[in-house]
């Protein structure tokens, strides 16, 4: 298990959505489509690049009480909901995501 507590993780998507933010590239959230594609591995890249593309999206549309919410609460809050609906995420991505999602909703 990983520090999220999933099962197994899928290295090669977890790097492609860490790649696709610019996490540790860049000082804030990007859209880089071929960083993404450079992540395959074993998959076709334009097939994990939906993929991530896909997740991504999600996340970002992750309902939010913002009346009860703060930025910080609300980015733990999408980062639970998608290590919910995708154990295939280890937890540097879907610490990428938790930054991509309070860039964005800031």
């Amino acid at each position: 298990m990983n520090a999220m507590g999933n099962a197994v993780e899928d290295r090669e998507l977890s790097q492609a959505v860490i790649a696709y933010l610019a996490k540790g590239r860049s000082p804030f959230p990007k859209s880089d489509a071929e960083a993404a594609k450079g992540a395959a591995t074993e998959s076709d890249p334009d097939d994990l690049l939906t993929r991530v593309t896909d997740i991504v999206a999600e996340c970002m549309s992750v309902e939010i009480d913002w009346s009860s919410s703060t930025l910080v609460e609300a980015g733990r809050h999408a980062q639970r909901e998608m290590a919910a609906r995708h154990p295939e995420l280890g937890a540097d991505a879907l610490e990428a995501l938790y930054w991509a999602f309070t860039y964005n909703w800031r």
